[in-house]
């Protein structure tokens, strides 16, 4: 008997591979497939306005990194002694106006940057509902716990919709005609509105992207949500929250765009990686132990054979940990 409905993917007319450039904006999911990535050694740029949920907050950075216009002091707000952007995610916020700027615009500067040979563009969109601050008539990429009363709840029309998402696109393509986009719809259940609210904001989402898809070579859409709702489909594969996936589903879910985007050659490389960073979190019992340096000479070993297959750069990190290692054991 069966007793689940398995999603298996086609594969993508295009492949992944460590020489792309990949910048990835959106819902956290975006940050949990772009960990995945960037511990597979690609070089990616994540969230660089912080987690942004709805398609307007993510048309709006892509406008900002589009035109490198950088953010001034009448952009940014004041409460409880914090400084914030309305634009960008509360891990932006600091204890002064400089400070915050700097954060703010040293991102904007390394994203627009990045995104002149970026070559991968990951798009995830979390829901349909925004919240508009009423004084301003704007809507926000985050509240930052200013009091409910100063926002009104919206669920954005699928004119809104729309118009933002192939915004993203066009912001995309304009800087590179070639890019390949994957899209997909973030898993995480935005309850907190209702479970009928969520539901209808998902569906929003989704009728609206795959219209638009439809229309546009380079964009391809990847079922994270529905791996999620309708693959997996169990309480058991998300967090005490109920409303993350645990690591338990993002690995298949991971799997699932490996098998897709990579081609052999590039997983074996991922495990290989994979493998050295797993090698560094070894703790031995004696450090001063001819096997431990032994260990730790052989791992440098292997990353010195490895790191010719990767972008420049990609292991000076472990290096120097294991650098410091060596002489800690010495």
């Amino acid at each position: 008997m069966q007793f689940r409905t398995e999603l298996f993917l086609p594969e993508s007319k295009w492949k992944l591979s460590h020489n792309d450039k990949i910048l990835g904006i959106g819902s956290c999911f975006v940050d949990a497939i772009g960990d995945k990535l960037n511990l597979g050694k690609f070089r990616i740029l994540q969230n660089p306005f912080g987690t942004l949920f709805h398609p307007v907050a993510m048309e709006n950075a892509l406008a900002r990194i589009h035109s490198n216009v950088t953010y001034a002091e009448s952009e940014i707000f004041n409460r409880d002694e914090l400084f914030f952007s309305w634009d960008h995610h509360t891990s932006f916020n600091k204890t002064s106006m400089k400070s915050t700027l700097e954060g703010i615009n040293s991102q904007l500067e390394k994203a627009n940057e990045f995104i002149q040979n970026a070559n991968i563009f990951i798009l995830t969109f979390g829901t349909s509902r925004v919240y508009k601050i009423k004084q301003l008539d704007l809507i926000v990429a985050n509240c930052h716990k200013v009091p409910g009363q100063h926002f009104e709840k919206v669920l954005l029309t699928d004119a809104q919709i729309k118009s933002s998402m192939r915004n993203c696109f066009n912001f995309i393509l304009d800087i590179n005609p070639n890019a390949k986009i994957i899209t997909t719809i973030s898993p995480v259940r935005h309850v907190k509105d209702g479970v009928i609210e969520n539901n209808i904001s998902k569906s929003k989402l989704i009728s609206n992207l795959h219209d638009l898809i439809s229309q546009y070579e380079n964009v391809e859409y990847f079922p994270a949500y529905e791996l999620m709702m309708d693959d997996l489909r169990d309480y058991r594969f998300y967090k005490e929250d109920l409303i993350h996936p645990n690591d338990m589903a993002i690995e298949y879910i991971w799997d699932k765009f490996s098998e897709k985007y990579f081609t052999e050659e590039t997983s074996i490389k991922i495990r290989v990686a994979e493998k050295i960073n797993s090698s560094l979190s070894h703790r031995p019992m004696n450090t001063s132990s001819i096997a431990y340096k032994t260990f730790l000479f052989n791992t440098m070993k292997k990353i010195e054979q490895t790191e010719t297959g990767f972008p420049k750069g990609s292991f000076n990190a472990e290096k120097e940990i294991l650098k410091n290692l060596m002489r800690n054991a010495d």
